[in-house]
Parts: C-alpha cells; sequence; structure tokens
C-alpha cells in the first residue's frame, strides 16, 4: 500500500466504527450533560443568562430513564432489565418530558425524587463498597487482596462519585442550602469525574480483551 493510500485511510478514520461501549458512551453522554450545565449555572448565578431549572431536572430525569431501559442502570445499581425496569423508565422519560416542555407542573415532585435517588444510590454504592473493606481489616487472618492500578482507580473514582451524587441529592432537597456557585462546582466536579470514569472502563475493557 502506498503512503497516498495509507494518508486516504487514515483520513476517513473519524468516521469509522467507534470502539466505546454502550455504558462508556452514556457515561460520556451524562459527562457532557453535567459538565455543561455546572459551567452555564456559573453565569446563570451571577444573573447574565436566563435559567429553566425545569428543563435541567426534566432532561436529567430522561438520561436515568434511557441508562434503565437500555443498561438496566439506575441511580442505586444495576439490575437485569426486567418488564418492571422497563415500565419505569418510560414512567421517569415521560414525567422528563412533560417537565421540559410544560414548566412548573413537576418541578417539584422531580427535585424530591432525583434529590432522593441521589441520596440513597450514593449511600447504596458506597456502603456496598466499604463493607467488604471493613470486614476485610477486622480479619486479621485474611489474606490481603492486591487490586490492579486500574482497578484500585477505578474504585477511587466510584467512591468519589458516590460522595458527590450524595451532596448533589441533598442540595435537591434542601434548596437554598448551599449557594448556587457550590452547586455548579459540585455539578462540574462530578461531570468529570464521569469522563475519568469512563477513561477508566475503557482500560479495563482493553485489558479484559487480552486476557
Amino acid at each position: 500500500m502506498t503512503p497516498d493510500e495509507l494518508h486516504a485511510k487514515d483520513g476517513f478514520r473519524f468516521f469509522r466504527d467507534a470502539s466505546l461501549s454502550l455504558p462508556v458512551a452514556l457515561l460520556i453522554l451524562v459527562g457532557v450533560f453535567l459538565t455543561l450545565l455546572g459551567v452555564l449555572l456559573f453565569p446563570v448565578n451571577i444573573g447574565v443568562i436566563p435559567f429553566s431549572p425545569d428543563g435541567q431536572l426534566g432532561l436529567l430525569l430522561v438520561i436515568i430513564a434511557i441508562q434503565m431501559m437500555t443498561l438496566g442502570e439506575t441511580p442505586i445499581g444495576q439490575y437485569n432489565r426486567s418488564w418492571f425496569l422497563i415500565a419505569l423508565g418510560i414512567v421517569f422519560a415521560a414525567m422528563g418530558i412533560v417537565s421540559c416542555i410544560v414548566p412548573g407542573i413537576l418541578t417539584g415532585v422531580i427535585r424530591v425524587l432525583i434529590g432522593l435517588l441521589n441520596i440513597i444510590g450514593g449511600a447504596v454504592l458506597l456502603t456496598k463498597r466499604v463493607l467488604p473493606v471493613l470486614h476485610t481489616a477486622r480479619d486479621p487472618g485474611a489474606e490481603p487482596v492486591v487490586f490492579p492500578p486500574v482497578i484500585k482507580h477505578l474504585l477511587v473514582t466510584q467512591t468519589v462519585l458516590n460522595i458527590v451524587a450524595i451532596a448533589f441529592g441533598i442540595t435537591m432537597l434542601i434548596p437554598g442550602l448551599v449557594p448556587g456557585i457550590v452547586i455548579a462546582g459540585i455539578l462540574v466536579i462530578n461531570g468529570l469525574l464521569l469522563f475519568a470514569l469512563a477513561y477508566i472502563l475503557q482500560q479495563v475493557e482493553a485489558t479484559a480483551s487480552w486476557l
């Protein structure tokens, strides 16, 4: 193959099949949403641009519904894609769409729902991750488990995400508890952590494919 042919093939690399799995692609989608939302909330809080909380909450609920219906991924863990989970996803999506189109009708309900989902989900997932570590620490006879560096990074990132999710949920349930600038910062951190998680999952998937 000539250099010109190689260059031509490289020119179309952008249009080739992406190597992203569906879970990673959805993580990137949520990361883009949260990061952009957090960045936009900075000028919102100083009154430079208008803001629609109904659109924010509605879009967030629609994204949660997509994750539930496609992957069985919920804020409180991952489950089999049962008909119940799909039906629940449809209800969440419908509520989110109505919130985006007709402001003011479901704002309070969705705010409480998202707040509870983030707090309960973050606490449940954090507990599942911390309890085994505490059990191992209390059992001196147990052989310590050595994790590869990429798995350690994954666990640390997930733990921080759970803590940030709990903090975000509290701000949803108690509006005005913290300044809007702080909420914007929490959202940006959450979004950047999701990008980091997506990158780590890509590494884990690549490592597993070689085994």
